[in-house]
């Protein structure tokens, strides 16, 4: 008996390695295909991948972390690799390390015609126009400045020409480039509507064939449904468009253009292949699982790869985060994870309760096994508030004029309107303060300024008002990823780009507020102060910003030198947290020091304040020479606050940002302002 069960556990070890040699066994074989007449030939020797995933991109460079970039490109390399594919991963580089592996990748796999080369890369995108009018792509690097800097942005972004001119030294067959970004450029060729067609010999032809997550004016969500939808099919998770076993890059192209706006409404991505008559009649192809090449019996066992996860909290009703990606509440039952054929996975499970402590946790998962944790969550002891004077601290030597002083109004005694969206106004009295800071260049020099009064929304506009809005009149509706970093209907709208709160505001009958218009109302009346508090220490009761919460987030999700979250404070909100859950300035206004940043009216111009009108200031957004010719276009709005995402050092009230009008921030939404009517 004993002697039976050994020889049983051997056979059984033996059928288990042939059925995981199975699973591997396109790796580095050759591919056939067969058109649908019958007819049989080789189509490629080898394949090949180049992974590139951009996502800790510097705040000071002005554009927004995408760290679900990393994450996907981890999970586009393990899938190609079990689809034959040789597989170069890079992750977060910069222009010259970009340039480094693209030339190695194309000299050491691009000489022979026999194969197939796949480009792939996850970040950040961006779009210009050239003198001709033409769009020209844009790749942003992790050390790519801000477009503002045009000789600068050029000099460290990778050019989509560079993509076009490149692939016609490449001698392989096949190459498919995929871009996980938004941008446009003519020079690609990029274009829908192309009818997908059953596999022929035609298909041995060679080409250079692009496919983008979506158009130059499409900001591209952290969560990427273009990666989604082109993992499942060739997956095989959803049905094949073309039934033959074969996926094609027109035929992936059309797919993911009628795909994707479906989950990521205002996405539509392109494609196309090069301007090139002899590298524009082919069409890469993969060969998807359920067509069996070799023409053999499948003979391999088949194994639970099927994890679940329970999760219970005291008090329940806490947000569930399973990496980064918000999954539902507790309770949470059987949610499954598919471990895939190593049969484990971990992740990290985050939970988020207002008024409780987050906590997060690694979870090992494995095939077949039911995981459950069970939470007591730990309440936020919030320190007494003191009660603020209805009057303004003393003003130091260099203080408000005497017409602000006169117009100082108690809290008690503050005159609000309600605008159109239900929000409540407050009235900013007009008159001088002194507007910035010598602490930086772009603060400095500290200069008087006159503002006309004007009223200005109590709190930043709120989910729910956002939502009505988009109601209302059918603007783009916000991104599934809001509810993770602004979970209810008061917290303030994130993720919206400078146009849509410039929509918001015309919607309302009010506009966005003038960069001195913001800062004079931040100042609450106080002068030379570095806080709308004034110069007390942040400890936690202040303001909304990134602290111990967020910090536990990051040591398990990114590199610890970019975790710049402080250590020894508790604000209580790992993300945003609901509009008015700090205390006031001596305006009455709510959150004007962290919480989200927010967007100004004004073009952002780092010299502007040295020349700076004294009477109602704008930063026009039209370039000049000295002889006031029209030289450029200021690409960049201001944006001012700091953010639950910012340091300390972003939340003084003279800190200003100048950021890409289109780019929508998980840190950043808005107020509304409105002229006192003559």
């Amino acid at each position: 008996m004993p002697a039976l069960f050994l020889f049983f556990c051997i056979l059984c070890g033996v059928t288990m390695l042939i059925a995981a040699t199975d699973l591997f066994s396109q790796r580095g074989m050759s591919v056939t295909v067969q058109t649908e007449s019958g007819e049989e030939f080789g189509l490629y020797k080898d394949s090949h991948a180049l992974i590139i995933g951009n996502g800790a991109y510097p705040v000071e460079n002005g554009w927004n972390p995408l760290p679900g970039a990393v994450k996907d490109v981890k999970e586009v390399a393990e899938i190609l690799e079990r689809h034959g594919f040789k597989v170069t991963l890079k992750i977060d580089v910069t222009k010259t390390e970009f340039n480094e592996a693209f030339s190695e990748f194309i000299y050491d796999f691009g000489k022979d015609p026999d194969n197939r080369l796949l480009f792939y890369y996850a970040g950040h995108g961006y779009t210009t126009k050239a003198a001709t009018g033409e769009d020209l792509g844009y790749l942003v690097m992790l050390d790519t400045p801000s477009p503002e800097n045009a000789a600068k942005f050029d000099l460290y972004s990778v050019d989509m020409v560079k993509f076009v001119s490149d692939s016609k030294k490449i001698h392989a067959k096949h190459v498919l480039f995929m871009f996980d970004s938004c941008f446009s450029g003519t020079v690609l060729n990029l274009r829908n509507r192309v009818t997908p067609s059953h596999i022929t010999d035609r298909i041995k032809n060679p080409v250079r064939q692009f496919i983008t997550a979506g158009r130059a004016d499409e900001p591209v969500p952290d969560r990427s449904e273009f990666k989604k939808a082109f993992l499942n099919i060739l997956e095989g998770r959803v049905e094949e468009p073309t039934p033959d076993g074969y996926l094609t890059g027109v035929e992936l192209g059309d797919y993911l253009y009628r795909t994707v706006p479906k989950f990521s409404r205002g996405q539509h991505p392109q494609h196309g292949k090069i301007h090139d008559q002899q590298l524009n009649t082919g069409d890469f192809v993969f060969v998807l699982s359920q067509n069996d090449q070799n023409g053999s019996e499948d003979n391999g066992i088949e194994l639970n790869t099927i994890a679940t996860l329970d999760i219970t909290s005291t008090p329940a009703g806490a947000k569930v985060y399973v990496d980064g990606n918000w999954i539902g509440t507790t309770p949470l039952r059987s949610y499954q994870f598919d471990t895939g054929i190593r049969l484990e996975k971990q992740v990290n499970v985050g939970l988020e309760l207002s008024g409780y402590k987050s906590r997060v946790k690694r979870i090992t998962l494995k095939g077949g096994q039911q995981v459950p944790w069970d939470v007591h969550l730990e309440k936020i002891e919030r320190k007494p508030i003191q009660p603020k004077p209805s009057v303004p601290e003393t003003p130091p030597e260099k203080g408000p004029s005497i017409s602000e002083e006169k117009l100082l109004i108690s809290r008690n005694t503050l005159q609000t309107i309600v605008g159109n969206d239900g929000a409540e106004m407050v009235l900013i009295p007009a008159g001088e303060f002194e507007m910035g800071h010598n602490g930086t260049a772009i603060t400095k020099p500290v200069h008087t300024v006159y503002v006309d009064a004007f009223y200005i929304d109590k709190y930043e506009v709120t989910v729910r008002q956002y939502n009505q809005f988009v109601r209302a009149t059918g603007h783009p509706p916000l991104p599934d990823s809001v509810s993770k970093y602004s979970p209810t209907d008061q917290h303030p709208v994130v993720l919206v780009t400078w146009d849509d709160a410039m929509a918001y505001a015309k919607w309302t009958g009010k506009r966005l507020p003038t960069e001195a218009e913001w800062e004079k109302a931040a100042r609450g009346g106080l002068a030379g102060k570095r806080h709308a508090w004034g110069d007390a220490a942040l400890d936690g009761t202040q303001c909304n910003f990134a602290d111990k919460s967020l910090n536990e987030v990051w040591e398990k999700e990114r590199k610890p030198e970019d975790n710049w979250a402080d250590k020894s404070i508790d604000d209580g909100y790992t993300h945003a947290a609901p509009v008015g859950s700090y205390p006031p300035n001596g305006y009455g206004l709510y959150d004007m020091g962290g919480n989200v940043a927010e967007w100004c009216f004004d073009a952002y111009d780092e010299n502007f304040y040295a020349n700076s009108p004294r009477r109602n200031p704008i930063a026009d957004i039209l370039i000049r020479d000295g002889e006031n010719n029209i030289v450029a276009i200021n690409k960049l709005r201001v944006l001012r606050g700091g953010s639950w995402y910012y340091s300390q050092g972003t939340v003084w009230i003279a800190s200003r940002l100048g950021i890409d009008p289109k780019n929508a921030a998980s840190s950043q939404g808005f107020r509304c302002a409105k002229s006192v009517d003559p």
